[in-house]
């Protein structure tokens, strides 16, 4: 059995090797490829999850599952592989992976973006972007991130100034606190200024300190077609044309390519959260546009994830952005997905930093309005102590050094990828997978599922046979999935085939039926609870054939329901 521990961050060549392993163990239920290549060469292995024997993928209903979108942020890398592992090792255990594998497929990308995951898991980086080599950073100015000391780390650097508007902490020497707007340096001091541990670009003594460009590029968060805008955007930054990097063009010419595909789950960090659409548009434009339903679903399905993980689900528009942040949630995966795709698209936020160190929840906390600069002394110690207590490697002590350009020193502080940013390895971080791992999975068990339910054979004539078969869509959401995908067109209909054998004439019908779309129960939910009346039944369609056969001999024709988002059934009838 292939070993997996998910309280530790593989790098790129140990997920490979993970990958590898479990197709290897599970070849019935997977399969493995590269879906294309980063700038640096590494392959952005896809797994495609799936009982092969109940059918291809392509024929069942899909969901996407990603990872790493942000190279800062691998925890989401292990949650994909736990759900990959979860799927395989609990069928025929557990009646909803079952029901899943027989029927569904999940597509799960790990690491979106390798590269600068790579980077940010062996370099002491903590924002590496895309990975990508920024070309104006050689050529420009000021403070930039590196490891000064050469401890394989970054993390803060203190000098005393006069002018300093940070001082220790008369509780912790370790903590520096803001400088009161009355402390004096005969009873408050000595004084300090605090950075990032780094070094500076054309350095000058004296001289005011400014943000040197960024080391990196990308990001792919900021480079997906809906609402694009050009210009060196937070968060990645949005390149010079949509779909400029390659990890992002290489997860749309897979969806391109796989009309099944419905429902995406990303995994971010940090905050606790579940991002919802709508991301450039308040909840009151989905009734605009005429697809309040698709809130409604997105509402409910928002619902079972807070249930499972206990973290809020929430409009990204609403309740998630500034007023001044929201021009720049441009070219964001999340409008991408619904707008141009029409699919169910929910961004996790994972590890709730805050909350772990004695805070409140996102939305009891403020929300957006959170800021670590507003944290009282007594919370900030409670940082320290949680590290303390849980993650020894979370806090480096101070120590002296003499930094090239700014002379005497001291580095140390809060070491920020694995506490604020990412849970520490071991425990913490199997806590977190465990804890936002079943979302995904139950929204798979949600998908549209199309079923020949019934068929029936009727002899008229000498040789000649009625042939009527029901279509039903058993599924929780529509075959269309969304009122975004039939009003954008990318929403195939459901359409019923009779294929015909040797020795057997169509006499009347069509071949193929267009059924149209059938609803799911998601169609009711914006109906009252106590119906009065006659409730119209749209989750089914029935069609009828009429064959003529050549002779007396028995004759076989098959009876196929199909629809891209809802998946295919057969049944194979004899007429006799």
């Amino acid at each position: 059995m292939v070993d997996i521990d998910f309280g530790k961050y593989p790098r790129y060549d140990e997920l490979v090797g993970i990958l590898k392993g479990l197709h290897e163990e599970y070849p019935g239920f997977t399969k493995l490829y590269s879906i294309g290549k980063t700038l640096e060469g590494r392959d952005l292995w896809t797994m495609e999850v799936t009982n092969f024997e109940t059918g291809p993928g392509e024929e069942k209903p899909g969901i996407w599952v990603d990872g790493n979108t942000h190279s800062s942020e691998p925890t989401g890398t292990n949650v994909c592989l736990k759900t990959i592992w979860h799927l395989v090792t609990e069928y025929g255990e557990d009646a909803m992976v079952t029901e899943i594998m027989d029927n569904r497929v999940v597509y799960v990308l790990p690491r979106v973006n390798p590269d600068g995951a790579e980077i940010f898991l062996t370099k002491p980086y903590h924002y590496t972007s895309g990975g990508i080599p920024n070309p104006d950073f050689a050529d420009g100015e000021g403070h930039y991130e590196e490891d000064v000391n050469g401890n394989g780390k970054s993390a803060f650097m203190r000098w005393e100034d006069l002018t300093g508007d940070y001082k220790k902490s008369g509780k912790d020497s370790r903590l520096m606190i803001k400088r009161g707007p009355a402390d004096t340096l005969e009873t408050d001091g000595p004084f300090y200024k605090v950075l990032r541990e780094g070094k500076f670009l054309k350095w000058k003594p004296g001289k005011e300190i400014t943000m040197a460009p960024r080391l990196f590029l990308g990001g792919s968060n900021r480079n997906f077609p809906a609402y694009w805008a050009p210009g060196g955007l937070p968060l990645g930054g949005s390149g010079p044309i949509p779909l400029w990097e390659r990890e992002p063009r290489a997860i749309s010419d897979f969806w391109a390519s796989h009309p099944n595909l419905s429902g995406i789950h990303t995994y971010h960090t940090s905050g606790g959260l579940i991002l919802r659409e709508a991301n450039a548009h308040p909840d009151s434009w989905f009734q605009e546009v005429g697809c309040e339903e698709d809130l409604e679903v997105f509402k409910v399905l928002g619902a079972i994830g807070e249930e499972l993980t206990g973290y809020p689900c929430i409009s990204i528009y609403d309740e998630f952005t500034f007023e001044d942040d929201r021009p720049f949630r441009r070219g964001c995966a999340t409008s991408f997905f619904y707008e141009h795709f029409g699919s169910y698209v929910f961004s996790t936020e994972l590890w709730d930093w805050p909350w772990m160190i004695g805070l409140d929840h996102f939305r009891e906390r403020g929300g957006v309005d959170f800021s670590w600069a507003k944290l009282t002394e007594d919370e900030q110690l409670n940082e320290l102590k949680w590290i303390d207590e849980n993650y020894a490697d979370g806090f480096l002590d101070w120590e002296p050094y003499e930094h090239p350009q700014l002379g005497h020193v001291e580095i140390g502080g809060v070491e920020r990828k694995y506490t604020r940013r990412n849970p520490p390895p071991g425990k913490w971080l199997k806590y977190e997978v465990d804890k936002v791992l079943m979302f995904a999975i139950r929204h798979a068990s949600l998908l549209p599922l199309l079923e020949v339910t019934e068929s029936k054979v009727e002899k008229v004539a000498d040789r000649v046979f009625k042939v009527s078969a029901q279509v039903a869509n058993t599924g929780f959401m529509s075959t269309n999935v969304t009122k975004m995908a039939v009003k954008i067109k990318v929403a195939k209909p459901v359409l019923a085939e009779i294929r015909l054998s040797d020795g057997a004439e169509l006499v009347t019908g069509h071949e193929k039926v267009d059924l149209g779309h059938l609803e799911g129960r998601s169609a009711k939910l914006m109906l009252p609870r106590v119906i009065g009346g006659d409730v119209v039944d749209k989750t089914r369609s029935s069609v009828e054939w009429v064959i003529k056969t050549a002779s007396d001999e028995l004759v076989e024709v098959t009876v196929e329901a199909r629809c891209p988002r809802a998946g295919t059934s057969r049944v194979r009838v004899t007429l006799q």
